[in-house]
């Protein structure tokens, strides 16, 4: 079941990104806009799944691939800085459906006070937190699906990433097919 409504989100990104194909290259994706939640879902869905890509994907962008230390985390160092919330890195990660990047902060709590995001795990030194800026649920006429996207705004902290708060957006599509709850 879930394989199946993986394959199905999967293929309706595919497909949406392939209807509006003339308008879109993943290429002229800014990475800074990802990270500061300035994409539409698909258009993260398409951008992120081509960065492996043989022709393309972080090669053509001059992006290093690192060792993160987190089976969760893909790491890639960037051939200049980038600023994001004040702060400049030149390293960024990838999460299943996320992009952040890794800024040289080592207590997150100012930067979640600037960005209005609390800590799910207050008093400890564990630091998780997001703020949603997009939930909206569509239906499909055509198809039945329920599409649901929901964009947030994260900062974390990781012990792979001793010293280091990632900020980034969490870019999540889920699908329910007809008749499911």
């Amino acid at each position: 079941m879930i394989a199946r409504v993986l394959v199905s989100g999967l293929l309706l990104t595919t497909t949406t990104i392939l209807a509006h194909a003339e308008e879109y290259d993943p290429n002229a994706v800014n990475i800074v806009d990802a990270i500061d939640c300035k994409l539409e879902a698909p258009q993260y869905m398409g951008f992120s799944i081509t960065l492996d890509d043989e022709d393309g994907g972080f090669r053509k962008r001059g992006w290093k691939k690192q060792e993160s230390g987190n089976l969760f985390l893909s790491q890639y160092l960037l051939p200049s800085p980038i600023t994001i919330a004040g702060h400049e890195t030149s390293t960024i990660v990838f999460s299943a459906n996320a992009v952040l990047a890794v800024l040289d902060v080592a207590d997150p709590s100012q930067l979640a006070l600037q960005e209005n995001i609390q800590n799910s795990f207050p008093g400890t030194d564990k630091f998780l937190g997001e703020r949603e800026l997009i939930n909206k649920v569509e239906k499909d006429q055509e198809t039945g699906w329920t599409i649901t996207t929901r964009i947030t705004r994260n900062i974390s902290n990781v012990s792979s990433h001793p010293g280091k708060t990632l900020v980034g957006c969490s870019y999540d599509t889920s699908i329910k097919l007809p008749g499911e709850e």
